[in-house]
């Protein structure tokens, strides 16, 4: 626009110069007025290990942001960091604790002496198999638990929503079909659980962080990668690691996806907090049905890449489900002499009931409809959590 158009060009130096005084004066008080509107927005600082290729960083952090925006009406905005360029993977919770960041992902395996239920929990991981299920049922009990609660006030840190893996398969350097591929194999491994049915069909678990499998298996220290075949593309293991079993191993939800900074999150207003909580639920359900596309995409893809996929045999697969089984007449004893939680019978038994109540609500969901499945999780969970108090000190 030409802020001049009309203007009569024979007027005075004196009328010229009122007009441009005038218009400064004006562009001043717009850019007052913008300059405020800017100042009121607060940024978010997030964190998470995984690379921004993979569904947990792209859905649970690089969308959320976009989310949490438009959520909260530019009141928040974020900025992630994703990989390990501010915080290693065993760190997701200390940085979070200690105002490193304000909100982040943090995988409790890593700190069981400090998430002593969420570890008991995490015990189970064999015997659910349905991810959408178990992003909800973990978030339902993280927040509604009064064990759960007290965990996440000691450890600093206010838990707002979770994640859920599907389950883990096998990606190896050799072809591993059987029980018999396995002897002796070095199997990068997530959750204690396990790495006990690892130790039982005479492999050996490596405790490492996700983060390190493609060195692992590149240079050998590792013969196979256990996490979700998506990895195959996130992660570039296709490049080292040329045979993928099917074998399901389990789902992985141990911690939070959004773990807040108590101070951060006190000095959020309780609308703000609601915006954060409805992104949550926006991104969970983005969460559930890109992982799972990503996993199709990757192994549709993997043969391109020289990758032979195969179907884990019939031994293997008794194996599991035996050790799935037995797992669950121990995990009381696991829950109470491992992680000294003192009522494991009602800590575990609730968290059962929540993947029931979920297993009901999200059983005729389309489960392709990331906004259904955002409507039922927000009506089901989110508006039952009172923002002016929870997490509140």
């Amino acid at each position: 626009m030409n802020f001049l158009m009309g203007f009569n060009q024979t007027e005075t130096g004196e009328g010229m110069g009122n007009l441009v005084k005038n218009l400064i004066a004006g562009t001043l008080a717009v850019s007052t007025v913008m300059g405020a509107g800017l100042a009121s927005a607060e940024t978010i600082k997030g964190n998470i290990f995984f690379p921004d290729t993979h569904p947990l960083a792209q859905f649970g952090y690089l969308e959320w942001a976009k989310i949490l925006e438009q959520e909260s009406k530019g009141e928040l905005t974020a900025k992630v960091y994703t990989g390990t360029v501010l915080l290693p993977p065993r760190s997701g919770m200390s940085g979070v604790r200690d105002g490193i960041v304000d909100v982040g992902y943090h995988a409790a395996t890593y700190t069981p002496a400090e998430l002593p239920i969420t570890n008991a929990v995490q015990e189970m991981g064999l015997n659910y198999s349905d991810p959408l299920v178990m992003i909800a049922a973990a978030t339902d009990f993280n927040m509604t638990n009064p064990d759960a609660l007290s965990q996440w006030q000691k450890a600093g840190m206010v838990f707002t929503g979770g994640y859920s893996t599907p389950p883990y398969n096998l990606m190896c350097r050799m072809p591993v079909r059987s029980l018999s591929d396995l002897k002796g194999k070095r199997l990068r491994t997530a959750g204690a659980a396990m790495s006990r049915w690892v130790e039982e069909v005479g492999a050996v678990p490596v405790n490492i962080p996700s983060s390190e499998m493609y060195q692992g298996v590149e240079k050998g220290t590792l013969d196979c990668a256990v996490n979700v075949a998506n990895d195959l593309k996130s992660r570039s293991l296709w490049d080292v690691a040329k045979h993928t079993t099917m074998a399901p191993l389990g789902l992985f939800w141990s911690g939070p996806m959004w773990g807040f900074n108590q101070e951060r999150w006190d000095g959020l207003s309780a609308e703000q907090r609601a915006a954060v909580l409805r992104t949550n639920a926006k991104s969970m359900a983005m969460l559930y049905v890109g992982y799972q596309a990503s996993i199709q995409q990757a192994l549709d893809e993997a043969e391109s890449h020289g990758v032979t996929i195969y179907q884990p045999s019939g031994d293997m697969l008794s194996s599991i489900e035996k050790f799935a089984e037995a797992n669950l007449g121990q995990v009381y004893a696991t829950a109470k002499e491992k992680y000294g939680v003192e009522n494991p019978e009602e800590v575990l038994g609730r968290f059962d009931q929540k993947v029931k109540k979920w297993e009901s609500l999200f059983a005729a969901v389309d489960r392709k409809d990331a906004d259904a499945i955002a409507a039922i999780i927000q009506t089901n969970l989110y508006d039952g959590i009172d923002t002016s108090t929870y997490g509140v000190r």
